[in-house]
């Protein structure tokens, strides 16, 4: 009996530090992101008692002394001239992310960090489709090691067609989900659109090792630079727009998905384009030469 309340103990504190820590890293997000936090700010969105965001408060302020002070008039923590993150990051992707997933409709507002916000729209593409019963049995065959068949809707054929596929991972090419699969028909690892699964069932055990699948398990450095035939104000702004060092980003990349950032970057070789919309150029296409020549070879359409 020691012993278990010895253990609901220790998870009882392991889920309180956890709480308080998340909720420091919430007064330090609010403190950067928007200079300003109250006790009524975390008694919302945690739905804790007020003593307890005091102490949270109090807390902080031991972490960070210099990061805030007290406005008695309107009872509010400002962010001093001198704040510094100390547990969110300092830069702007995590808030970016976070708004894009809220004008999304991926995130509810109150699940997020972020209290006011300026008006945010996106660009509304297609929905691509991924039934849930075919991505439930991916997933089931990835964990367990199994084999599914499947009647897959590939591009090039008129109707679907049964193959047998041993899958081990999935990717998101920045338009569709794929599924990562040894093709028992065409002997070989290829990619497949998750949305043109039907009719998937677990068929049996599978012997193939994800670990012989080279191209997954092999990454490559993608160089882009600003287009030589850009001016020099364009090839600047160009620089600062994909965070470029000495005129060129390096982007790690596996091999199986090198196709899909190149077309993403519109620089597949089906994709050429005029300068102006184009913008960027592949710095170092000899070096990956090898892989572009073999890279329509095991993609499924």
């Amino acid at each position: 009996m020691a012993d278990r309340a010895s253990a609901a103990q220790a998870l009882q504190d392991k889920a309180t530090r956890w709480g308080q820590q998340r909720r420091l890293e919430f007064i330090d997000f609010r403190l950067y992101w928007e200079g300003r936090i109250n006790r009524a700010d975390l008694t919302e969105h945690f739905g804790i008692s007020v003593p307890q965001a005091s102490l949270d408060l109090a807390r902080y302020q031991e972490i960070a002394p210099l990061n805030l002070t007290y406005e008695r008039r309107e009872k509010v923590y400002l962010a001093t001239p001198e704040f510094k993150p100390v547990l969110a990051p300092e830069h702007s992707d995590s808030y970016l992310d976070q708004l894009l997933a809220v004008a999304s409709g991926t995130l509810a507002k109150d699940t997020g960090f972020i209290g006011w916000a300026p008006a945010t729209d996106l660009i509304r593409t297609p929905h691509r489709r991924v039934p849930a019963e075919a991505l439930l049995a991916v997933l089931r065959a990835i964990r367990q090691q199994l084999v599914l068949e499947v009647a897959y809707q590939s591009f090039n054929q008129p109707t679907p067609t049964k193959r047998l596929l041993s899958p081990h991972a999935i990717a998101f090419d920045g338009f569709r989900w794929h599924v990562r699969a040894y093709c028992h028909r065409r002997k070989e690892f290829r990619d497949f659109v998750l949305g043109r699964l039907l009719e998937v069932q677990p068929h049996s055990k599978s012997d193939v090792d994800p670990n012989s699948d080279h191209a997954w398990n092999t990454f490559v450095e993608v160089k882009i630079a600003p287009h030589p035939a850009l001016t020099k104000g364009q090839r600047r702004a160009i620089e600062l727009d994909y965070g470029m060092s000495g005129g060129v980003a390096v982007l790690p990349t596996r091999r199986a998905l090198l196709f899909y950032l190149l077309r993403h970057l519109g620089l597949s070789r089906d994709s050429p384009g005029k300068v102006a919309a184009q913008q960027i150029v592949l710095a170092n296409e000899e070096k990956l030469a090898p892989y572009l020549r073999s890279i329509d070879d095991h993609t499924t359409p």
